[in-house]
Order: C-alpha cells, then sequence, then structure tokens
C-alpha cells in the first residue's frame, strides 16, 4: 500500500508537471487532476466527480501496480452489481 493519508486523498500543485513529478519521486499510484485553480495529485482510490470542478488529465503507476489494481477492483465490482 502507498504511502497516501487516505484522510486527505489529494495535494495541491501549481503545474501537473510538478504533481506527477512527486508522484514518481514517492513511487505514488494515482491520477494529476486539473482543477479550477491549480492541479492536485491524487490517489489511486480518488473517486470521479469528488471535486466537481476536477479533470482527471494524467495518471501515474507505481512500482506496486497500485493504480491498475485498483482500476481493476473498481472494474470488477461495477460491472457486476445489479
Amino acid at each position: 500500500m502507498s504511502e497516501w493519508n487516505y484522510t486527505k486523498c489529494t495535494k495541491p500543485f501549481a503545474s501537473a508537471e510538478a504533481a506527477e513529478s512527486y508522484m514518481v519521486e514517492k513511487d505514488f499510484a494515482g491520477y494529476v487532476l486539473e482543477r479550477s485553480e491549480g492541479f492536485a495529485a491524487a490517489c489511486p482510490a480518488y473517486p470521479e466527480g469528488f471535486y466537481p470542478d476536477a479533470m482527471v488529465v494524467g495518471e501515474v503507476e507505481n512500482s506496486s501496480g497500485e493504480l491498475r489494481s485498483t482500476q481493476a477492483t473498481t472494474l470488477a465490482t461495477s460491472c457486476c452489481e445489479g
């Protein structure tokens, strides 16, 4: 499991590049979000639409494959809900 603080799953940045660099440096998986004021790095558990002003502009995978794992779990549970 990564070192994201799940009580605050995002961290603000001035640019998408800075957010991505931070995630790569820390070996964090997740998303780069463009917000109405700046950008944010978000953990793999970031639920799309949580921040209405956010748009995913990038994805970063870590050495543990957490993003891919989270996406696979989400697809498996959402495909079979009824």
